[in-house]
């Protein structure tokens, strides 16, 4: 479903819009890989929210940094991160430090993203609505949505986006914590084929060690 499909969809009452939401949800909390649900949020949010752009910047803690991921929605084509807009001079690093909402556009020239507005601008971007995605453990990261029309995010609408945003961030941090556990999982089993393999040395060599012990180690 593209924008211009939206365009009535937006139009749908606030009971509409909240089914059709609980819909989505169900349809990218199904997804583990988080690649894979990016892709998902392309198709399935057209259903409720209209955008020409969207993205989302997944934190990680280990390296301390965003893993960025954005497309464009009619080609469904990804969009690189620019690279004379560094993370601190964003709107998603704003959102991620303070956790609230942040509608950026042309007409505003609002201080401090001077350098973003010139990237929206490259896009045919009008304005830019961007969200935190947390959880009440995690900050998972942040989302964005963007509409070559003008004055899409209305202060009413930005109360909805909240919501669809409380609901990606539940499914990125499912997609995430799966991945941790299915990593952790392959570690455990190439350590425990190391140890394996040791055993299977050592009775060879005719220094038997019981398996226990080694299992047993960190």
């Amino acid at each position: 479903m593209r924008t211009e499909e939206v365009t009535d969809g937006s139009r749908l009452s606030a009971a509409t819009r909240f089914e059709l939401l609980v819909g989505v949800s169900n349809a990218i909390g199904t997804h583990r890989d988080p690649q894979e649900l990016f892709g998902a949020l392309v198709r399935e949010l057209h259903r409720v929210v209209r955008f020409d752009y969207i993205g989302v910047y997944i934190r990680d803690e280990k390296s301390n940094t965003f893993h960025r991921h954005s497309m464009d929605a009619e080609t469904e084509a990804a969009i690189p991160p620019d690279p004379e807009l560094a993370m601190e001079e964003s709107d998603a690093w704003w959102v991620y430090q303070n956790q609230e909402p942040l509608v950026t556009s042309l007409e505003a020239q609002e201080a401090g993203f001077s350098k973003l507005q010139e990237v929206l601008k490259k896009y045919g971007v009008s304005c830019l609505c961007t969200l935190p995605l947390t959880t009440a453990h995690s900050k998972v990261g942040t989302l964005a949505f963007a509409s070559k029309a003008p004055d899409v995010y209305t202060v009413e609408e930005v109360h909805f986006l909240t919501l669809v945003a409380e609901q990606i961030a539940l499914a990125f941090d499912n997609a995430l914590l799966f991945d941790a556990a299915q990593a952790s999982q392959q570690q455990l089993l190439k350590k425990n084929e190391r140890v394996g393999l040791l055993l299977e040395l050592t009775n060879h060599v005719g220094f038997p060690i019981s398996s226990s012990v080694i299992f047993s180690e960190p």
